[in-house]
């Protein structure tokens, strides 16, 4: 299972072979010479027509190109300004090479191209590899059937890599026990979410959840008090959606902690898939 950070170096791999696969069919042409005296500002290369074949790579690459980069800039968006301007430069360029509008800085050759697109795209990989470099702490983030399934802490250290994490409690999914305490018809589902609210309020009682409390020597307890902001997450993300607010949450939760390995833990397919597509690792609790 591949960390955020890792998910994104990989997709990144991917994007650059399909790159490759793209130039090595590309035509490159040379603006000719019209035996003018009038000095010609047109650039010395240009694209040739793209094939069927061509066009066909063009849209699967621009697609899955455009994925990737909105979730690298949602987690770069706190950079310097002067690191942004460099990495939106990097972006125009890919976007407007796989789509071949312009000629300008069109090099001469398949592998003067493929030269280029590789120190172009290395801004990418130096800014995910220096945020994986630090504490790699490990974070679990159970969705409500997960609490409820398993309530014991320390079984959850069955998806860490190390005696010591954190566990931190949503407030969709406090929202949720919350609900389900009330509106559940079936006696034995009500009392095991009552057994769950319960044992989060005596962590309450042990001391500051918002800053963490330590059970079982190793395990801190940590719960979030504020729904995730929209206005900067993934765009096919949805406010009104329980289960997108938990993927939000869990993306800003990992944007503050780059270097930690952040895991959803559940065992809803749903959610499941779109921890998948957010580039998030997540843990089976069945």
């Amino acid at each position: 299972m591949f960390t955020f950070i890792e998910h994104l170096l990989n997709q990144l791999d991917t994007i650059k072979e399909s790159m490759f696969e793209l130039l090595d069919k590309a035509k490159f042409q040379k603006h000719g010479d019209n035996g003018s005296s009038i000095i010609s500002i047109a650039p010395a290369n240009r694209w040739g027509n793209p094939t069927k074949e061509e066009e066909i790579l063009q849209i699967k690459l621009i697609k899955s190109f455009k994925r990737w980069r909105e979730a690298f800039l949602f987690f770069t968006e706190d950079l310097p300004e002067n690191s942004k301007r460099k990495i939106e430069k990097t972006n125009n360029l890919i976007i407007s090479w796989i789509e071949k509008k312009q000629d300008y800085g069109v090099p001469g050759s398949v592998l003067s191209a493929k030269t280029r697109f590789e120190d172009e795209i290395s801004i990418f990989y130096d800014t995910l590899k220096s945020f994986a470099e630090g504490n790699r702490a490990t974070i679990l983030i159970p969705d409500t059937n997960a609490l409820i399934q398993q309530l014991e802490p320390i079984y959850y250290k069955l998806f860490s890599e190390t005696d010591a994490f954190t566990i931190i409690y949503l407030p969709t999914v406090l929202s949720e026990l919350d609900e389900l305490k009330i509106k559940s018809s079936k006696p034995e589902f009500q009392t095991k979410v009552k057994a769950v609210i319960k044992r989060l309020k005596g962590y309450r009682q042990q001391g500051d959840v918002l800053e963490g409390v330590i059970t079982d020597r190793s395990i801190t307890h940590k719960m979030i008090a504020v729904e995730p902001n929209f206005e900067r997450t993934l765009s096919w993300l949805k406010k009104d959606n329980n289960d997108d607010k938990i993927i939000a949450s869990v993306l800003e939760i990992q944007r503050e902690n780059p270097s930690a390995i952040v895991k959803l833990v559940t065992s809803d397919m749903n959610l499941q898939n779109k921890a998948a597509m957010a580039g998030l690792p997540y843990c089976d609790i069945d």
